[in-house]
């Protein structure tokens, strides 16, 4: 377990979440492994008839799953949120605390790719249980930092740079949390987040080792090459290059007790956690400031 360090405040990412783009973020459901996976766990068990997706932004992972179910999600960008709800997608509340405000348990809890913007991995995950019914799913998508590719990049891989992801977990977090909460794990699957061809996916790689054995001659060659193309030479030049098809994320399914009752209790998502700040993360924020 990780984290950035040090992080933004829940209202500055409040409010760079709902600034941001709301055209942002417009995957394809067909390239989307973790998509694909969880609406495979979801239609393969009969009994599910309602759905909740944490972060839904703009209701497309719902609108793929189809209307069979009923479809509700939590989104804080004020647009994302009206287009969720132009899908029929019935929109339940606006921030990660309203998860213990909601009347009815679901059958499924979904959060993919959030809970590396909350500051309490855990706390967040059993306010997910809370929001579930007994026996109920909870489906969770984010990045893997015991991947091949984060262990050779550390502080300096690409998902470190971006301001709002502040917690990191792997596989061994998600076992060991389990257990602790009394939750079965049904899948738990890595993959790329967007995978690509083979030389596609060599450049990505080549140029992230580059970056990460030779990061000043890196930056002048981006730097030159700006200068080269008639741009202005922007700070972003010295943040990572991507690695998006890197097998740097995972999905876990895990299944609730059926004779769980657990109450919603006053501990929120966006309480910060008490662990010390994970040393990658340090550094990559040493590294975007220096």
């Amino acid at each position: 377990m990780h984290w950035r360090y040090p992080q933004l405040d829940k209202s500055e990412l409040d409010a760079l979440y709902r600034q941001g783009a709301a055209a942002s973020w417009q995957y394809h459901p067909v390239k989307r492994q973790d998509w694909q996976t969880a609406s495979g766990i979801i239609r393969k068990n009969v009994d599910i008839a309602s759905v909740l997706d944490v972060g839904c932004f703009d209701g497309r992972f719902l609108d793929y799953l189809g209307s069979g179910y009923r479809r509700a999600g939590i989104e804080v960008h004020p647009l994302a949120a009206e287009h969720a709800a132009a899908k029929g997608i019935e929109i339940v509340g606006r921030d990660f605390s309203d998860l213990d405000t909601l009347q009815a348990p679901f059958d499924v809890v979904v959060a993919m790719d959030v809970i590396e913007h909350v500051s309490n991995p855990e706390a967040f995950l059993a306010s997910l249980v809370r929001a579930a019914r007994p026996g109920g799913l909870i489906i969770i998508s984010t990045g893997n930092t015991a991947s091949l590719s984060w262990r050779l990049m550390g502080g300096m891989y690409w998902y470190c740079s971006i301001a709002e992801h502040i917690a990191f977990i792997n596989p061994h977090w998600c076992k060991h949390t389990a257990e602790k909460m009394d939750l079965t794990i049904e899948d738990l699957i890595t993959f790329s987040h967007e995978p690509a061809r083979t030389p596609e996916a060599f450049v990505q790689a080549a140029a992230n080792l580059f970056y990460r054995y030779l990061p000043n001659l890196a930056f002048t060659l981006r730097r030159l090459y700006a200068q080269y193309k008639g741009k202005a030479c922007r700070p972003a030049y010295r943040t990572p290059p991507h690695w998006r098809s890197a097998r740097d994320h995972l999905l876990i399914a895990l299944r609730i007790p059926p004779n769980d009752s657990r109450q919603p209790s006053n501990q929120t998502s966006a309480e910060a956690p008490t662990y010390p700040a994970g040393w990658f993360c340090e550094a990559a924020i040493r590294l975007m400031t220096s």
